[in-house]
């Protein structure tokens, strides 16, 4: 499997596909990343959910060549307009990033408003079961503590299946691993899990 698409907020631009999950939940998401040319006005606004690898993807746009902008429907309208232009001028593909469709952006500007209106929109949907496994085992890897598989399972089966939600699991079972010692088996997930009905 080739790995695409985690959330990390650190990671060096020429490493980022090192530690990127595809699987059906973001492959078309990726694929359009590297067919910008494609683009009506070269433009692309990539949309997904918290914790979904929306900056990260940003990152490894840039090092392909393009222009992002992360959180970019927190710009001002002046703002948003130059980087446009800026692309523009520079003959670059620019990817907007954002957790909101460009409609529930609060923009005045009536050139701006078009523009984004013609702009290629990229989603990125929710963890399916492939890339939920995947990333939960990569942030586990992470920070050295090891889970079972049937303690994996259980635990997917159970939690919130968002990217967030696997994150904040994570984190929790880790400083359980922690306190408890050892690996995370079966019995200690459900512990875990039951504590915190």
């Amino acid at each position: 499997m080739k790995q695409i698409v985690l959330p990390f907020d650190e990671l060096r631009p020429d490493k980022v596909d090192d530690c990127l999950i595809i699987t059906n939940a973001n492959s078309a998401a990726f694929s359009a990343l590297g067919n910008s040319s494609a683009w009506p006005g070269h433009c692309a606004i990539l949309v997904g959910p918290a914790r979904s690898g929306k900056s990260m993807l940003a990152r490894y746009f840039e090092s392909q060549g393009g222009l992002a902008f992360d959180d970019a429907d927190a710009l001002d309208d002046e703002t948003l307009f130059h980087k446009w232009n800026e692309a523009r001028g520079k003959d670059l593909s620019l990817l907007l990033v954002s957790a909101h469709m460009p409609a529930d952006w609060n923009i005045s500007l009536p050139d701006l408003k078009s523009r984004l209106a013609t702009a290629q929109i990229i989603l990125l949907d929710q963890p399916d079961d492939e890339l939920a496994e995947q990333l939960m085992l990569k942030l586990f890897r992470d920070r050295g503590t090891s889970i079972g598989i049937d303690a994996l399972a259980y635990a997917l089966r159970r939690i919130e299946r968002s990217y967030a939600g696997i994150e904040a699991f994570v984190r929790r079972a880790n400083q359980f691993s922690l306190s408890e010692g050892g690996a995370l088996t079966l019995p200690r997930v459900k512990r875990l899990l039951e504590t915190e009905r």
